[in-house]
């Protein structure tokens, strides 16, 4: 099991504009978004508790969650979403269901420090792949 609390730099993309595309984000976002390379941080607050915080040039932000609950989250630009995340073995699986549409993000931590987050809405999957700090 790989240790996941702590700051993760990012390392590549690979179609992270289409997914975005895919979910209704608006093209001037997603172009930002896309180019982005962010740097996220997990905080384990206890009792499955987590924050998830991303950095970047463009805007910070963060989400506040309880593993299996549901909640209701604001993505990064600005649209209200039903979301839930679970920890299966090593990974956060992130289901975001929005107008009906819905995208999974599974985040992978790897005993070697890689995370690779997978992002499928619709008929596509897009990769982010980061680097424990």
């Amino acid at each position: 099991m790989a240790n996941i609390p702590g700051k993760y730099d990012f390392v590549s993309t690979d179609k992270y504009e289409d997914f975005l595309k895919a979910c209704g984000v608006g093209v001037v976002n997603r172009t930002i978004a896309s180019k982005i390379k962010n740097q996220l941080e997990y905080v384990d607050n206890g009792n499955g508790s987590w924050t998830q915080k991303t950095f970047s040039t463009f805007k910070n932000f963060q989400i506040d969650f309880k593993l299996g609950e549901k909640f209701v989250e604001e993505t990064a630009d600005g649209r209200k979403c039903d979301a839930v995340i679970t920890l299966e073995g090593n990974k956060f699986v992130h289901k975001q269901s929005l107008d009906g549409e819905g995208a999974v993000v599974t985040r992978e931590f790897k005993p070697n420090g890689e995370l690779v987050c997978t992002f499928e809405c619709k008929d596509v999957t897009a990769v982010r792949v980061y680097k424990k700090v």
